[in-house]
């Protein structure tokens, strides 16, 4: 009985330094995760065509999303202005 104890004991000592060891590489990988700073964000307004005034025109970003999303939508950007300047 005393040996299942010191087994379960032993166990959860392990999954307890796997989990430290999970936890302090998770620290580290946040500590180099690099902020996006957006400087400037320029609306192209004179090339939308309106052909009828109704309804409301939103301009700009709304709604939630994440920092994956947004890095995504930057690097697709910075793709298109790319080609555009070739």
């Amino acid at each position: 009985m005393y040996q299942q104890f010191y087994e379960m004991l032993k166990q959860l000592e392990q999954r307890i330094r796997a989990l430290e060891q999970e936890n302090e590489e998770l620290k580290h990988q946040l500590d180099e995760v690099r902020p996006i700073v957006i400087e400037n964000i320029n609306y192209k307004i004179q090339e939308i065509n309106v052909q009828e005034l109704k309804g409301t025109l939103n301009i700009g970003w709304s709604g939630e999303a994440s920092i994956d999303d947004v890095s995504n939508m930057i690097g697709e950007v910075n793709e298109n202005t790319e080609e555009e300047g070739d």
